[in-house]
């Protein structure tokens, strides 16, 4: 347990963010494909969950060498192998879609696995992708076991539940034996992420193109020598609830501008927007609904694929906020809240249902007001330094 306590000096809180793990996990996985040497540069320490894909990668015969805000990958020369023990995907949902449509290139089984939460995630449009393409899976939850090759030319998938299943396609591709063909159904989520993949992907020599259908087709990769990795910009709105809780300034919104949260960020910040669309950026529900709940209110919509990450992150958001005296009430595809709140010290202590976001959240609600949190370690699978940022010195660790 963590005990937190209302911050005296508040402006002597010094923000920084850790590297992007949605940058740092496709490049990790793209160099690890690559004979070439990549070297990833970054600012901070990177969280649990680039860790945990770096570690699979590494059991496939991938050469990481770490140092403080650099690491050289080189992927093994004649390709990578079957894992020799199982593949712990840690917290990581990012991790364990990707590894696994790698695991279904090589001709033979693969045991995937990772922690309590990630094994309750739905990893069935994975697995039913996978399954069209002749290989087998064991199960739609972690623990599964991946047993290729792909032997089939053609599946689908349906991008309204998340964009890790087509991005995983496309980063196993340069071990696909013969060109596959994805159809792709329903209304496109977290397209920033999608966009992402493609980019880095072709950045290393996929020449391929996006569209209602895709086309997959074996190819060499060859990434850049040097990729540079940005701030985990998703974690922005945490600063942003900081300041609004404490009148403080800590980070500079103009270096944001252009990233996927950017427009959320700027409708958050004027508080003109009374109905804001996450369709694209489901990650900082928990972090808007507070703001907005505080500010003018309103309602945040097209967010129900925010009900299948690390919790049902909209009702944990709903009991979360609560806990601060803070009320949100339930819609179908996300969140409704009046404005003009202003949290309260809850009377009980308050879980973080294993969710790295969620957690963060409510720590910075605690800065204010002072709170007890269960489960905060989770924090770790995106900013190892989150804790210490905020809170330079509490007890209860």
């Amino acid at each position: 347990m963590l005990n937190i306590q209302p911050l005296e000096e508040p402006d002597r809180v010094r923000w920084f963010l850790p590297p992007s793990k949605s940058h740092m996990i496709r490049w990790i996985a793209l160099a690890s494909q690559s004979e070439s040497r990549t070297n990833l540069i970054f600012q901070g320490t990177p969280g649990r969950d680039i860790e945990s894909m770096a570690e699979c990668m590494e059991k496939m015969g991938a050469s990481i060498e770490r140092e403080d805000q650099e690491w050289a990958i080189r992927g093994k020369k004649d390709g990578l192998v079957l894992p020799e023990s199982y593949l712990d995907c840690g917290n990581s949902a990012t991790t364990a879609n990707f590894v696994s449509a790698i695991a279904a290139c090589m001709d033979g089984p693969v045991e995937i696995d990772g922690d309590q939460t990630l094994r309750n995630r739905d990893l069935s449009p994975m697995a039913s992708a996978l399954r069209e393409l002749g290989c087998e899976v064991s199960s739609d939850h972690l623990p599964y076991t991946v047993s290729g090759p792909i032997s089939k030319g053609n599946s689908s998938i349906d991008e309204s539940c998340s964009s890790q299943t087509l991005s995983g396609m496309i980063l196993a591709s340069p071990g696909f034996p013969s060109e596959v063909k994805i159809s792709l159904q329903g209304e496109a989520v977290s397209r920033w992420y999608r966009d992402l993949t493609i980019e880095s992907s072709g950045l290393s020599g996929w020449a391929g193109d996006y569209g209602k259908v895709v086309y997959l087709a074996p190819w060499t990769v060859g990434t850049p020598e040097v990729i540079e990795i940005p701030e985990e910009t998703s974690l922005f709105p945490i600063s942003l609830l900081f300041d609004k809780l404490h009148g403080t300034k800590s980070l500079n919104y103009s270096k944001f501008k252009g990233t996927p949260i950017s427009e959320t960020i700027e409708m958050a910040i004027s508080g003109n927007s009374r109905k804001i669309s996450l369709r694209d950026s489901s990650d900082v529900i928990s972090p808007l609904a507070a703001l907005m709940a505080m500010g003018n209110g309103g309602e945040i919509v097209d967010a129900p694929h925010a009900r299948g990450k690390e919790s049902n992150r909209i009702v944990s958001t709903i009991k979360m906020l609560s806990s601060f005296g803070i009320e949100v009430e339930e819609r179908t595809g996300g969140l409704a809240m009046s404005g003009s709140q202003q949290p309260s010290a809850p009377s009980e202590i308050v879980g973080c249902n294993n969710d790295h976001r969620l957690a963060m959240t409510a720590a910075v609600l605690a800065t204010k007001v002072g709170a007890s949190l269960s489960g905060h370690e989770i924090c770790d699978v995106t900013h190892p330094g989150f804790f210490g940022m905020i809170t330079p010195k509490y007890p209860g660790m």
